[in-house]
């Protein structure tokens, strides 16, 4: 008797929208050293981490902050979707 062997591979993918009126913002990120989308640190939450996660991730890099001239705290947007 021979035997059958079977592979399933599972793929999966995670999908955020954020819709708003207005276009995108976009601005420098130094980290990324380019021109990037930036979203505030309270939209960047609605992807499921807390403020405090974040804040843990800017720490280490991985997510990119930007601070503006008027002291509000924005995000990069392609390292956020990187983690």
């Amino acid at each position: 008797m021979k035997n059958r062997r079977t592979e399933i591979t599972v793929e999966t993918y995670e999908v955020l929208v954020m819709s708003r009126h207005g276009s995108l913002s976009r601005s420098w990120c130094a980290s990324c050293d380019k021109r990037v989308a930036i979203i505030s640190l309270e939209d960047a939450c609605i992807s499921g981490l807390s403020i405090e996660a974040v804040q843990r991730q800017v720490e280490t890099g991985r997510i990119h902050l930007i601070e503006t001239i008027g002291g509000s705290s924005l995000i990069c947007l392609n390292s956020l979707i990187r983690i």
